[in-house]
């Protein structure tokens, strides 16, 4: 029965179609389509979602109607409704851009899709707001927070808040010796017992004698955590 429990649970109403490795604790909501996809632990897909050739980690979810293509997002990513990550683009010098010189169903043209793919990466902690977009290429940094309808068109720093069409940095969460020690902490890789053990330190807003309980638990934890 519990691992009758486990199956329901990978599958729960998504379409699970080749190549995929999910997690048998991950959630794929009603319509969800996923393609060469690998899921670690938890991870957690809305409805009428749809991913390809991407591979999502612990704890990360992707909000309903959001479209994801080749790309690697870490640990603790909140990824809301209707956001496009590694948008398609079009070959505006050369003499078409129309898609029937490379992909195969557009036309009938070629045998074969011969389309390049830049990846995308977005490390931990990221949230990224509704209806944003993310162009092919873009690396997005640890902690970094993306705006409601932003089009990201370059790399955005760790911790960085950026919005706006073309997305620009307004701020940064927090000061830049805070931010090093979070990076240097990587609190995303502790153990998940630690973490629920001492949860009231995600609970409210970060100070200095946050961070030194969190370095006090890592020290004690030693080697990270990870959901393979």
């Amino acid at each position: 029965m519990f691992k009758l429990k486990k199956i329901i649970k990978k599958i729960i109403g998504g379409i699970l179609f080749r190549g995929n490795k999910i997690h048998s604790y991950s959630g794929i909501s009603l319509n969800a389509k996923i393609t060469n996809c690998t899921f670690g632990d938890k991870v957690m897909i809305s409805r009428n979602a749809e991913l390809s050739n991407t591979t999502i980690n612990y704890l990360s979810s992707i909000g309903r109607y959001s479209k994801v293509v080749h790309s690697d997002i870490g640990k603790f990513c909140a990824i809301s409704w209707d956001v496009t990550i590694n948008a398609t683009s079009h070959p505006i010098k050369n003499l078409s851009v129309n898609a029937f010189p490379y992909v195969p169903y557009v036309g009938n043209f070629v045998p074969s899709r011969i389309q390049n793919y830049q990846k995308v990466v977005i490390k931990n902690d990221v949230w990224i707001g509704a209806n944003s977009v993310i162009m092919p290429g873009i690396t997005i940094g640890n902690g970094a927070v993306i705006g409601a309808g932003a089009v990201v068109t370059k790399d955005v720093p760790d911790y960085a808040i950026v919005v706006g069409v073309p997305a620009k940095i307004i701020k940064y969460r927090f000061d830049q010796s805070t931010i090093n020690r979070l990076l240097k902490l990587k609190w995303w890789d502790l153990d998940p017992k630690a973490i629920k053990k001492n949860i009231s330190l995600w609970q409210n807003e970060l100070d200095n004698g946050v961070i030194m309980e969190l370095e006090n638990i890592s020290l004690l934890q030693g080697e990270p955590h990870t959901d393979e």
